[in-house]
């Protein structure tokens, strides 16, 4: 009897106990499905918010023609501003200083000693539009192109004319400028003038610093850049004098960590001027 009533509190232990681990076991496997549910939500709101063009084509809703054309211009766009802004605004800069393997171009320049430098680009914000747009045309295109086929894979439509586009530089974004009418059809008629396309970045504020920096090189040989910093807090300048007399200049957003390099060559002394 003994050995029969040991057996039962044994028996009724391991029971437990195994309930006890299947409890665990059931809790864990709860947990494990929050999870991955959270993670299934986030990856769905990161996808309606950041790429509106694939989303509209899993849901099959009506296209947002500004999301789409956004998310298919922003990677080029951002690729060609980097490149222009680490050469002076120039995708292939004459009169440039090679500085750390960059050809830095010189946006105010003299050759002699003792003299201010003359402005070698004096509108440098249009010039960078200019080249802007020289360099991201085919991607805009091509975006455009895609937008309507697009609506005609959904059934509509389409009708427009040559793409045509521009870029300006305005305050807090890079602005493109689908100029070409659109009008789609199906079960009614729907026609947009065009698509204007913002991508943010603080660019305007950096060019328009680095324009003010190179009216000081020109007429006193030399500029006060912490005088921009009472007016932009988040501005950084960083201020490199080369042994040629060359000024390399580097403009900063401190919170986009976007830049904008040029040099500048003005009231240049000779090597040892001064020393003993």
């Amino acid at each position: 009897m003994k050995i029969e009533k040991s057996y039962k509190v044994k028996k009724s232990r391991i029971n437990m106990h195994l309930n006890e681990k299947r409890g665990i076991n059931k809790s864990g496997q709860a947990t494990i499905f929050v999870i991955v549910a959270i993670a299934i939500v986030a990856v769905i709101v990161i996808a309606f918010a950041f790429f509106p063009g694939v989303t509209e084509r899993i849901t099959g809703q009506e296209i947002n023609p500004i999301g789409f054309l956004r998310s298919c211009v922003d990677d080029n766009i951002g690729e060609n501003i980097a490149l222009l802004a680490r050469q002076g605004g120039y995708s292939n800069p004459e009169g440039f200083v090679l500085h750390k393997g960059e050809k830095v171009k010189y946006l105010c320049y003299t050759s002699k000693y003792y003299e201010t430098c003359s402005v070698q680009q004096p509108m440098i914000k249009t010039h960078f539009e200019k080249e802007l747009q020289t360099l991201s045309q085919k991607k805009v295109n091509d975006c455009f192109q895609s937008l309507k086929t697009e609506y005609e894979k959904r059934g509509f439509s389409v009708s427009s004319g040559a793409v045509k586009s521009n870029v300006n530089i305005v305050p807090n974004s890079i602005r493109i400028n689908f100029e070409t009418p659109m009008t789609i059809t199906k079960e009614d008629t729907k026609t947009f003038d065009g698509f204007s396309v913002d991508i943010d970045s603080e660019m305007y504020d950096l060019l328009f610093t680095a324009q003010s920096i190179i009216d000081f090189e020109s007429s006193l040989g030399d500029s006060e850049t912490s005088l921009y910093l009472q007016y932009y807090p988040n501005l950084k300048i960083e201020k490199e004098k080369l042994g040629d007399g060359t000024t390399i200049y580097k403009l900063s957003n401190v919170i986009t960590k976007e830049e904008f390099t040029f040099a500048s060559r003005s009231l240049a002394w000779p090597a040892g001027y001064g020393t003993e």
